[in-house]
């Protein structure tokens, strides 16, 4: 297998089995050559999720051996020089010059002198990038066979502000390398709902790319959710007791944000609930949490926020609600319970907070 040394990889890494489904379902989209979103709401570990992603033992977990011709670079949006499309085609390039230099891969090393020129054209030519930069990717793919993934985090801004040249430009870059050149995007919002309906139109033939290939990140499964907890214990030094692990891992609902925070509050104040009321006492209305319930309602549209609110009260839902409570439903923020399917929100924290919305 190839190596690959990631600037931007943190020290605590995941298991290759974490969030075992959905990177199994993106990374095998991803293979056979299309487009995929995934949606999450603030402090859900999107960013998280996309380093894990491009790790080289990740995808030989889960592509084998296919994995070895397959590489994911990682473009963080707000991390561009500007608001110009030159920016985006700046930091892919950034992107791609940062993996030809890092990659013990025989096919790459031979490629990385003739491309060592690419991102200095690129950055040092605004009217010519996009140019610099479709010439050097064609030379990349149609030289070797490789399969690249050009994956975009924090995406949402860029598709909220950016011209829509630029999508235009990304969407004839990706049919000039059809099946070789694949794009993953990060989200909060399913697109095309950043930009205003009036605008939409006109950037539909990118945004079409990721119908079919979108999936929402919810909160942890239980195993993941008890890793974290362990993480942190150890990061902490301060172990929980069985019932209290499992009762803030219930809590919470498993969201990364507010499981850090109810894990901080803990620590904080010493203390190891062992009881529900204790727990609720402690945790329901903390301020602390509070702020990362406020991360998943602004990420929310406003009728994503009306239905979840008829849900919390226990109102009946209106027809308007079947659409957004799907949205919501793919994010993990409400979940189904008993044998008739009733929904409920995915957290006894979070219900608190979207009834003090009323």
């Amino acid at each position: 297998m190839y190596s690959y040394r990631n600037p931007k990889e943190p020290n605590r890494r995941q298991t290759p089995d974490y969030r075992l489904g959905l990177v199994r379902d993106v990374l095998t989209n991803l293979h056979r050559g299309e487009c995929v979103a995934v949606v999450g709401v603030g402090s859900c570990g999107k960013s998280r999720l996309l380093l894990h992603l491009t790790r080289p033992d990740t995808m030989e977990y889960h592509l084998g051996n296919s994995a070895y011709n397959h590489f994911i670079v990682l473009v963080e949006c707000n991390s561009f020089i500007d608001q110009t499309n030159w920016a985006a085609y700046e930091a892919m390039a950034r992107a791609i010059d940062e993996l030809l230099r890092n990659a013990n891969h025989r096919t790459l090393n031979e490629m990385a002198e003739a491309l060592e020129p690419m991102y200095g054209m690129v950055s040092g030519d605004r009217d010519l990038a996009f140019k610099h930069l479709l010439t050097g990717i064609n030379y990349l793919l149609k030289n070797t066979g490789l399969k690249l993934t050009i994956c975009f985090d924090e995406f949402d801004f860029v598709f909220e502000k950016f011209d829509a040249q630029l999508f235009r430009n990304l969407r004839a870059l990706r049919n000039q390398n059809k099946y070789q050149l694949s794009y993953l995007v990060a989200t909060r919002r399913q697109m095309p709902h950043q930009r205003p309906q009036t605008q939409q139109e006109e950037v539909e033939e990118f945004y079409e790319l990721f119908t079919s290939n979108t999936y929402g990140i919810g909160p942890y499964e239980t195993r993941d959710a008890q890793q974290m907890v362990s993480d942190l214990e150890e990061r902490y030094e301060f172990r929980l007791k069985k019932v209290t692990r499992d009762m803030l891992i219930d809590v919470t609902g498993g969201h990364p944000g507010t499981l850090g925070a109810a894990f901080r509050v803990l620590v904080d104040t010493q203390q190891q609930p062992t009881t529900p009321d204790q727990m609720g006492q402690l945790l329901v209305r903390n301020p602390t949490l509070w702020k990362e319930c406020d991360k998943i309602w602004d990420s929310l549209r406003e009728a994503e926020h009306d239905a979840l609110r008829r849900l919390a009260l226990n109102k009946a839902p209106t027809r308007e609600d079947p659409a957004p409570l799907q949205e919501l439903k793919a994010k993990g923020l409400i979940k189904p319970v008993g044998d008739r399917g009733s929904l409920v929100v995915f957290s006894p924290v979070m219900t608190e907070f979207v009834r003090s919305k009323v």
